[in-house]
């Protein structure tokens, strides 16, 4: 069996084991206010599960947390490669700093 041969059976099982999963991975990023029996509008044509649907980012970004915490670790990342930053106060209080980075 050549290379070529063995790549390509590689790609066909692997691209019908992602096919597969695509569904089962999907449910848990369900976009949008949850399935609810619509009840009376409260604001345009929305419902009160609409509205605060609309008010929580939390129904439109499933893969937040994933997200936060790739930040994290992308921003150790940058902290071991540049070093822990210069840190400069702008204002009184401790949230009011700036993280300045020796590139």
């Amino acid at each position: 069996m050549t290379i070529g041969r063995r790549m390509t059976r590689r790609a066909v099982l692997g691209s019908a084991a992602a096919l597969a999963a695509t569904p089962a991975l999907a449910e848990d990023c369900r976009i949008g206010p949850p399935p609810h029996a619509k009840g009376p509008p409260v604001w345009m044509d929305l419902d009160q599960v609409e509205l605060d649907a609309a008010y929580d980012q939390a129904f439109y970004a499933p893969m937040r947390l994933q997200v936060i915490h790739r930040y994290a670790s992308t921003s150790e990342e940058v902290r071991q490669r540049l070093g822990e930053p210069l840190r400069e106060s702008y204002g009184p209080s401790t949230a009011e700093k700036l993280d300045i980075y020796r590139a």
